[in-house]
């Protein structure tokens, strides 16, 4: 996609969606009336990464360990700087291994 074809309201729910749940919703209700595929892209996968971010730390809160709570949240802060920064250069590069899955999984978000 190129810069010209994304408008801002879809440019600013793509990168609101990378902020918090709360950002998340506001980024969907925000682009209902557009419906922007390149907004929706970005929201499936915040939802993605954020789901997979509290599931994660639910397992880790039955199972603690110092080493693995801060692999989490570094492995976790590597793919929200990776979608944000997509969604910051206007692309639509899904997050390596598990971004594709988010696709599908979410793909009800249109």
């Amino acid at each position: 996609m190129t810069k010209n074809t994304i408008s801002e309201n879809a440019k600013f729910s793509a990168i609101a969606a990378y902020f918090t749940f709360i950002g998340l919703i506001i980024a969907f209700f925000i682009n209902l009336e557009e419906k922007h595929s390149f907004a929706n892209f970005h929201i499936r996968q915040s939802l993605g990464i954020q789901t997979l971010f509290y599931a994660t730390g639910a397992l880790l809160g039955i199972f603690p360990s110092v080493a693995a709570g801060i692999g989490f949240l570094v492995f976790f802060f590597i793919i929200w700087i990776f979608g944000f920064a997509t969604a910051l250069k206007n692309q639509t590069t899904t997050i390596p291994i598990i971004g594709g899955l988010f696709q599908k999984v979410f793909s009800f978000i249109k």
